[in-house]
């Protein structure tokens, strides 16, 4: 037995015999569906691979404009396979919501997605930022030709959001015109960081979006804070002068800190108060499905921590919370706990949470939900 708390907004269901409306009420999350993809794609050297995906998109048939989202890139490289496209869930689930069929893409080398990471820009020294940028978009090109034959999505509405790595593969994406793309959302785009406000070559990669803003004639929005560690406010405004000033089109809007580093903005579901607007207005402004309102539930589920929780625990409680789904929390009797998120399943999540804790330990939690006092126990404590 599971219950769910929290509020959730009722929302019609869009009417999608005629798809083109631009404004409607925000979907339940309720009326979405969630499906792990194995995604098949040719680059076009004409190498084949297939990529971990999540599709998340409205309950029963219809057509949908596509919002194709992709990650960002560790420093450390053995992270990367530990990734996976439930880390972007609630951001995919925004989309949806407003009405996109959307598609979180893990490329080559991340997650459980097939090849070799292909994204380096070389030694730091002489970082080509440019190059790293161009594989990813690579990917994200071959993975919208798969898409854009799928019968439920409208390939002449195409909405690209990318995150740190992601952002500036998504401008990248934007500079090789494929047919269909109508806007790019870039939140904290960059490469090169190897630690707290240290970049590779930042001149470099003031040159590649230069580079790329030669070719990209879209519409983008840039999205930025204050207190990013990775690429901070100097910094993102050198680039995207750079990009404009060879004809790239873009708003560029630089957010207050938010949280230790405003890098997670995008990742946190705390951030989505305060993008949300910026998305809504730049979608609404370029003639792009949104919704009339933003919905009314809380931005975090309200789930209360568990009893045997205390003191400064409880600061890694909100930070389940926040994080992304195929997540569980696993405690002991006595307080100690684990928890896990973004893994490919949620039994992953939960064999992983179980683990960490050791003997005695039960989940409490999956995702939004609370579990029943008596749901799992660790392997240790059946021994």
């Amino acid at each position: 037995m599971k219950i769910r708390i929290g509020t959730i907004v009722l929302a019609a269901v869009l009417g999608f015999g005629s798809a083109r409306a631009l404004a409607t009420p925000p979907l339940a999350r309720s009326s979405l569906t969630h499906e792990p993809v194995r995604l098949p794609i040719v680059l076009d050297d004409g190498r084949t691979f297939v990529l971990e995906a999540l599709d998340v998109r409205p309950n029963g048939p219809g057509t949908y404009p596509l919002a194709i989202l992709t990650h960002g890139s560790p420093r450390q490289a053995d992270a990367r396979r530990h990734m996976s496209a439930a880390h972007m869930s609630f951001q995919a689930e925004e989309m949806a919501r407003r009405g996109y069929l959307a598609v979180v893409v893990m490329r080559r080398g991340y997650g459980t997605s097939e090849g070799a990471w292909a994204e380096t820009s070389g030694e730091c020294a002489s970082a080509d930022h440019e190059r790293g940028a161009r594989e990813t978009a690579r990917d994200l090109n071959a993975a919208l030709r798969t898409l854009a034959a799928w019968p439920s999505v409208d390939a002449s509405r195409v909405v690209a959001i990318g995150q740190s790595a992601g952002g500036i593969g998504s401008i990248a994406l934007a500079a090789e015109r494929p047919p269909g793309l109508k806007a790019v959302i870039n939140f904290a785009g960059g490469r090169g960081s190897r630690a707290t406000n240290d970049v590779c070559r930042e001149d470099r990669l003031v040159d590649a979006y230069a580079a790329l803003g030669k070719t990209a004639r879209v519409p983008t929005l840039w999205v930025y804070t204050k207190n990013d560690l990775y690429f901070g406010p100097g910094l993102a405004k050198r680039m995207f002068d750079a990009y404009t000033a060879q004809g790239g089109i873009g708003e560029f809007r630089l957010l207050p800190s938010f949280g230790e580093d405003g890098h997670a903005l995008f990742a946190r579901r705390s951030g989505l108060t305060q993008w949300r607007p910026l998305v809504d207005e730049f979608l609404r402004r370029h003639n792009l499905p949104t919704w009339n309102a933003p919905p009314s539930e809380p931005v975090v589920a309200e789930l209360q921590p568990p009893a045997e929780l205390a003191g400064d625990s409880r600061t890694h409680w909100a930070r389940y919370l926040e994080s992304s789904d195929n997540k569980a929390f696993a405690i002991s009797p006595h307080g100690r706990f684990a928890w896990r998120s973004g893994h490919y399943s949620l039994d992953s999540a939960r064999a992983a949470a179980l683990e960490a804790c050791g003997r005695s330990c039960r989940v409490v939690a999956e995702n939004d939900m609370l579990a029943a006092p008596v749901l799992a126990t660790s392997e240790a404590a059946r021994q």
